[in-house]
């Protein structure tokens, strides 16, 4: 219940310069060959509050000072709310974009960010819904927890870093999906699926990474994380477009694998990732070999959708600007293998996901 609570804990003040804190969403709305196909319609919405006098973000210009304050206990908080939506054929970029005073209630476990496209996240018994309105539509996202397994979560992290800074986060890896979607013209549609969720403090500069979560029609979860440093980092300042390649000099490596029928978890160090560019446009292969601890772990995730938080700001007093982009794409593993010490094996096929990979840097 103490992970729970934390959801919906107010940020500690004052916030370091720079900082950025995020709850975010991934909703994958099942069709009828999902299980199959490892594709689907997806939703990524997030709120956050960043301590930065002005950035861009795509077309909106976040220019509200941060500010934080507390009544009867409930806090608001200037920030922004950003979604995108892939409706199976094409990618809704701004879905919701806009600046925001977020209202947080932490007794009634609400977060709500008033506006042109107004959005909610809430803890109802045991189902966390989201509500969105924008273009026409209403969507209500309700994830609820079907796995006891501690892995699932709600987990908590946090890494300190030098000079002060670090990374704390509450994850729920894997939840089932309901909810509906009201379309523009009225029709009411009951959706299924599963979600993942994410409460990110980040106090320190965004760096490069290769990121993946993906869901198996088994109740089994795949995730990895490889933060680095490499040329990357200069992409769309010094040159125009993306430049990935494998880390030279990865910062962390962790690669983790539930495996719901046997109630295995499977968690490594070790981790490479291998982009490639994808049939799709604009998207990328991820081609990740992993292991740790008795077991090793080949994928290939490939992406089929794009979506780009692309974000700029001032360096200091000087006429130059930073420039970070923030890349995600719906991806599929066709097959993943697990090998493990002794000769046996998981195999895993046709899991829906996402994949993120970022480029540039913000000062």
């Amino acid at each position: 219940m103490e992970r729970i609570n934390g959801i919906w804990s107010p940020p500690k003040q004052p916030m370091q310069k720079g900082a950025w804190l995020w709850w975010f969403w991934l909703f994958f709305i099942h069709e009828k060959g999902t299980a199959k196909t490892g594709k689907c319609r997806q939703l990524m919405i997030l709120w956050s509050i960043k301590n930065d006098k002005k950035i861009r973000c795509n077309p909106l210009d976040i220019r509200l000072p941060l500010r934080i304050t507390e009544k009867d206990r409930v806090f608001e908080m200037n920030g922004a709310a950003a979604a995108w939506y892939f409706d199976g054929e094409r990618m809704h970029e701004d879905f919701v974009l806009e600046n925001s005073v977020l209202k947080l209630d932490p007794a009634k476990k609400t977060l709500v960010a008033p506006g042109k496209t107004p959005s909610s996240f809430c803890l109802e018994r045991d189902e966390y819904v989201t509500k969105i309105e924008s273009q026409g539509m209403k969507l209500e996202f309700r994830a609820r927890k079907t796995d006891s397994h501690p892995a699932v979560g709600p987990t908590y992290g946090k890494s300190t870093l030098p000079f002060g800074m670090e990374i704390e986060g509450t994850r729920l890896e894997i939840t089932g999906l309901g909810g509906s979607i009201i379309s523009a013209d009225g029709r009411k549609e009951k959706i299924s699926g599963t979600a993942y969720f994410q409460k990110i403090l980040l106090a320190a500069p965004p760096p490069q990474w290769y990121w993946g979560l993906y869901h198996f029609s088994d109740g089994s979860f795949f995730t990895y994380m490889l933060p680095y440093v490499g040329k990357a980092t200069f992409a769309g300042n010094l040159w125009k477009g993306a430049s990935l390649s494998s880390p030279l000099m990865p910062a962390n490596q962790d690669i983790m694998l539930y495996h719901a029928p046997s109630g295995r978890l499977l968690e490594g160090k070790e981790l490479a990732v291998k982009p490639r560019r994808a049939e799709a446009p604009e998207c990328w292969v991820h081609e990740i070999k992993g292991s740790g601890k008795g077991f090793s772990i080949e994928a290939t995730a490939e992406g089929y959708a794009h979506a780009c938080w692309k974000f700029e700001k001032n360096v200091a007093f000087l006429p130059a600007k930073s420039k970070f982009f923030y890349n995600e794409y719906p991806a599929v593993i066709r097959k993943l293998v697990a090998k493990l010490e002794g000769g046996g094996e998981i195999v895993l096929e046709n899991g829906w996901g996402n994949m993120e990979n970022s480029w540039g840097f913000l000062l």
